[in-house]
């Protein structure tokens, strides 16, 4: 008689969720059930506390106020309103100040990223002068850096008229189009960092010599 070869059950070495998808689909929605039920449950408690605690309260005014002399009524409410008033006040005093300081470490993360947006305006405006070439691997870099910091940072209007720009710069016939986004688009910044807008053609006179003309035929 030929030996009887055993084969050896190979062990799988796999988590449970991988050998039992379908167990592991079950446990997690009953667990998930479970939770949801527990969390309705003690809602439904504190509801019913809030509610029950309510009732004595205004049970107790009702039956306590009618007993109370005028000037104890009146010392109450007026105790009542200035806590409110100080409670008030105290929560409009965080949110001016969370805005602040939102506002300022904004601020500080756009500065460095919309000066680099200027400084590349004017080396195109100077890159037609003798030695004042802006090299296109430059230019590049320069264009991919500013897109990756105002990723995070930018405002939405920044971000949009900057996608609008890259957009009409792909077309090829939208120059003086683009020419005036770009202004839009530091008169956003300046927005972004506390300065007022300035008239349109006001920051484009500082690096195109004639834009009065140009502007008024682009009208006609």
């Amino acid at each position: 008689m030929g030996k009887r070869i055993k084969k050896e059950k190979v062990k799988d070495n796999r988590p449970f969720a991988e050998r039992h998808p379908k167990w592991n689909f079950a446990i997690g929605c009953m667990l998930l059930l479970g939770i949801a039920t527990g969390a309705i449950y003690i809602a439904t408690l504190i509801i019913q506390y809030l509610v029950r605690m309510g009732t004595m309260l205004i049970a107790w005014i009702s039956e306590t106020v009618p007993k109370m002399d005028a000037v104890v009524i009146v010392a109450l409410i007026t105790g009542a309103v200035s806590i409110l008033g100080v409670v008030l006040s105290s929560i409009v005093a965080k949110s001016l100040e969370y805005r602040r300081i939102r506002r300022e470490y904004l601020t500080q993360k756009r500065e460095i990223p919309y000066g680099e947006f200027v400084e590349m305006i004017y080396k195109l405006q100077q890159s037609s002068k003798p030695g004042k070439e802006y090299p296109q691997d430059e230019m590049i870099s320069d264009l991919t850096h500013f897109s990756r910091q105002i990723t995070l940072w930018g405002s939405p209007k920044v971000v949009n008229n900057w996608v609008k720009f890259k957009e009409n710069a792909l077309k090829g016939d939208a120059g003086f189009d683009n020419l005036l986004l770009t202004e839009t688009i530091m008169n956003d910044m300046r927005k972004d960092l506390g300065l007022p807008r300035v008239k349109k053609g006001h920051l484009l006179a500082f690096f195109v010599n004639d834009i009065k003309e140009a502007m008024r035929k682009a009208k006609k």
